[in-house]
């Protein structure tokens, strides 16, 4: 290798060998790169048009609903259980919704006499009620009830009880779409309640608004009242002129639940809190009906049995949570007698949890249901979180 015109030859094949690979090898480099991005856009997009979420405390579930509301998923169902306040799970099932996107927030309105113009403030920047959720407190003390009833320690005197309020936005939209009236009233003896809340829905009604949610507030030995929340659609002009139903009782309810589904008129929502009984109905069928409520501690041996004698699930009947309770108190569970040629099936599927999120089997199992055919219709709690399927 002395001749100086080979060396330069050999140099010269050898820049043009590391020319021809660096022009290889870079756009090798740029696909693979693309290949690389592509493969994660595909999989960061939701693979489930149904999903299931569980959450401590409702900072974290309303940071888990936001999540997936970038990803377009809107909440379809959901509900609370055990503990106190900051302590209490939830659960809820999302249904995917995209291209649409959707934020999540709440409020809290101890004092019901504000809450009107916190959810109408709230409506003004595009942010709906999507869902509310009883909320127990008490007070340090001991988790027993003392003997003595008139004891500053007493649970009656330590607790409260009160609501969670969470709202909706879909695409960032501003506009006003909702307004929104809270009717309240002292609970004493007799029905007074029942009737002056009666007569202000009826008077909304008149103006396109229905009753949505009944809330139930009590702070200390006798400060406790009932409160009805109505909405409007401000985008539905023909709203229709629909008779509602409030009722208050503290026996009795069932019956008179269907004396009015006689008439007509269907089961809205309810809750119950200690003996007192409270439900929501409204005129929209011309034929009658049968409502059968079975508590929901009882569902293994009684769902199946009301189900085969011809009637179909409804709703839950939202109950009580007290100081220390790990699963709300005398919840029911709505059934309605089936219509001529109406059937459906069902299956109750308990979801198990590990280290505190539902675990891998459980949100297997409820996705086969989906891909069987079958719908989430509700969600309840009694001895673990369970999802009522139906087809």
């Amino acid at each position: 290798m002395n001749n100086p015109q080979k060396r330069n030859n050999v140099v010269l094949s050898g820049l043009l060998v590391l020319i021809v690979s660096v022009l290889v090898f870079v756009p090798c480099a740029v696909r693979n790169v693309g290949y690389a991005t592509t493969s994660f856009v595909v999989q960061s997009k939701p693979s489930e048009k149904v999903k299931l979420i569980t959450a401590s405390g409702i900072e974290d579930f309303v940071s888990n609903l936001n999540d997936n509301g970038k990803l377009g998923y809107r909440l379809d169902k959901s509900l609370n259980y055990g503990g106190e306040g900051p302590t209490q799970s939830y659960a809820a099932v999302l249904r995917l919704d995209s291209p649409n996107t959707y934020e999540y927030d709440w409020l809290s309105s101890p004092d019901k006499r504000l809450l009107e113009d916190r959810l109408n403030t709230q409506a003004k920047q595009g942010l709906n009620l999507a869902n509310v959720y009883a909320l127990t407190y008490c007070s340090s003390g001991p988790s027993d009830e003392p003997a003595n009833p008139n004891s500053p320690k007493s649970l009656i005197f330590r607790l409260n009880k009160g609501d969670a309020f969470l709202v909706e936005r879909r695409n960032g939209e501003t506009e006003q779409t909702r307004e929104y009236k809270v009717f309240i009233n002292k609970v004493r003896l007799g029905d007074s309640a029942e009737k002056n809340i009666q007569a202000s829905i009826d008077t909304a009604a008149q103006h396109g608004f229905r009753p949505v949610k009944i809330l139930f507030a009590r702070q200390g030995l006798l400060d406790f009242s009932v409160s009805v929340v109505v909405e409007k659609n401000l985008r539905d002009d023909s709203s229709s002129k629909t008779e509602y139903r409030f009722l208050k009782k503290t026996s009795g309810l069932p019956k008179d639940i269907n004396e009015l589904a006689a008439q007509g008129f269907r089961f809205i929502t309810g809750r119950r809190v200690g003996l007192v009984g409270l439900a929501l109905l409204e005129k929209r069928a011309t034929d009658a009906t049968t409502y059968t409520l079975i508590e929901e501690k009882k569902y293994a041996k009684e769902f199946d049995k009301t189900v085969a004698l011809g009637n179909s699930y409804q709703a839950v009947m939202t109950g009580d949570l007290s100081c220390g309770s790990t699963e709300p108190e005398n919840e029911r569970l709505v059934f309605a007698q089936n219509a001529p040629n109406e059937k459906h099936e069902y299956k109750i599927k308990t979801i198990s949890f590990k280290n505190g999120s539902a675990d891998s089997e459980s949100l297997n199992d409820f996705q086969k249901l989906l891909a069987d055919g079958y719908q989430v219709k509700d969600l309840f709690y009694a001895g673990g979180f369970n999802v009522i399927f139906e087809k």
